[in-house]
């Protein structure tokens, strides 16, 4: 247990995370130990309710002795006294935070979930719990943890679109929140490994990489290959880990992946032979990729802001490049395997695609999931002809914040047509009318020719 040697007042003004409790305790006068009011005044505010919690919170704040505990019980008991209090969600978020700092972490998950349940797009809070789940190693606890990350990779996803600028500015901004998205995938990717589920564990991990490089990530990637027995790919990626490039790197820690490395490497090849020849040649391979310095944190495609300068996955690992589309009219429909009208607007774009069969016209359904892992059972359930490929930052650069949805760029590339939703009606007829539109408009060829 520690106590601190501050006064309760500032104890709770720090703690409010720019919710100060300052608010309440202007309402307290008392608060200070020093009653500014008349004796004729105080019979006639023990009829206020607003008064009696007044006082009673008073009390409760008074009597810490500064000690952290104290006032975390003397806050449970008000809350069990007035559970209806106006000042509910501030008191909470008290109670968590100083938990938290008292190393509580019982405590924090208690209250943290009654109020992420009145703020549940607090990041700050999520990852608050996210701390204290973390010292919680049964599978219950890893359960909400899963929930909980997964929440905060929706939101950081969110952020980033948001933080992305058309002309590339405000890079701070995008590198700030790639971060914390690349580190929230890690942090789930962890939680699925705890768990035995390998597969999404690599899934988040290899998310991790993607959005922001990094050593640690490699060296997640190689532990969930080795669990898997698949050490050449193991030793490829904890090469990888112990030769990246990092500004202050962990030494200690990288004496650890050098041991992981050398196991690898002895387990395949029953020497260290060539083992130095790998590590120089991943060295290299690495500062080439990474020479631009300020990329070494963005996305794949993150430094393209034309869609059709992106190259993309398909299912089966082949690339698609969107250059291959340049000059034609294409229809790009958003979608993800959770998303149910996603799945009837999939069966709808089916329809469109048979009526333009020998059009000039080219269909991609882009993905957007974030465990790839279903998309495949998912295809060969719905029977799918159109093709598909990954997002991989695409849905960033086109601003997608809702599925399903749907666009068609014209010959020069740009967005003629965009719906987001779908209307079951009236989709087959309306897409069709717009995608007719834009495939009867001159070629730039045939307009600049006039």
């Amino acid at each position: 247990m520690r106590t601190r040697n501050v006064s309760a007042t500032k104890v709770l003004v720090r703690c409010l995370l720019g919710l100060s409790l300052w608010v309440v305790c202007a309402q307290v006068p008392l608060l200070a130990g020093q009653s500014t009011a008349k004796p004729s005044e105080d019979k006639a505010k023990t009829a206020d309710p607003d008064a009696v919690e007044q006082e009673a919170l008073r009390k409760a704040l008074q009597s810490t002795g500064a000690n952290p505990l104290v006032l975390i019980k003397n806050l449970e008991t008000f809350l069990e006294r007035f559970p209806e209090t106006h000042r509910r969600e501030i008191i909470l978020r008290t109670i968590c935070q100083e938990a938290s700092e008292a190393n509580a972490p019982a405590v924090t998950i208690k209250y943290g979930q009654m109020l992420i349940a009145m703020a549940p797009e607090d990041s700050t809070l999520l990852s608050l719990l996210l701390d204290a789940l973390d010292q919680e190693k049964d599978a219950a606890h890893r359960t909400l943890a899963i929930d909980y990350s997964t929440r905060l990779i929706a939101m950081t996803e969110k952020r980033r679109s948001q933080a992305v600028q058309p002309d590339g500015e405000d890079h701070a901004e995008q590198e700030k929140v790639t971060r914390r998205l690349a580190t929230a995938y890690a942090r789930r990717g962890s939680y699925y490994e705890d768990a035995g589920t390998l597969d999404k564990a690599k899934a988040d991990f290899e998310k991790s990489y993607e959005v922001r490089p990094s050593a640690r990530a490699a060296e997640c990637l190689g532990d969930v290959a080795s669990a898997q027995g698949d050490i050449a790919r193991a030793a490829d990626y904890y090469s990888s880990a112990f030769t990246f490039p990092e500004k202050e790197p962990d030494l200690a820690h990288r004496w650890e992946v050098r041991r992981k490395l050398g196991n690898a490497y002895a387990a395949l090849h029953h020497s260290d032979a060539g083992l130095g020849d790998l590590v120089l040649a991943r060295s290299d391979e690495l500062m080439r990729q990474f020479a631009a310095g300020p990329s070494l944190g963005r996305a794949r495609n993150a430094d393209r802001h034309n869609p059709f300068d992106y190259v993309l996955e398909r299912p089966n690992g082949a690339p698609l490049s969107l250059a291959d589309y340049h000059g034609k009219v294409v229809v790009l429909d958003f979608w993800a395997t959770w998303c149910g009208p996603c799945r009837l607007e999939g069966r709808l774009l089916e329809q469109v695609i048979e009526r333009f069969r020998n059009e000039p016209a080219a269909f991609l359904a882009v993905n957007v999931d974030e465990d790839a892992s279903r998309v495949a059972a998912f295809l060969k359930e719905e029977k799918w002809t159109v093709p598909v490929a990954y997002a991989q930052g695409l849905d960033r650069l086109l601003g997608v914040n809702g599925l399903p949805t749907i666009m068609i760029f014209d010959r020069q590339g740009q967005v003629v047509y965009r719906q987001e939703g779908v209307d079951p009606e009236g989709f087959v007829e309306e897409l069709g009318k717009h995608l007719r539109e834009a495939l009867q408009q001159p070629t730039s060829a045939t307009a600049s020719s006039r």
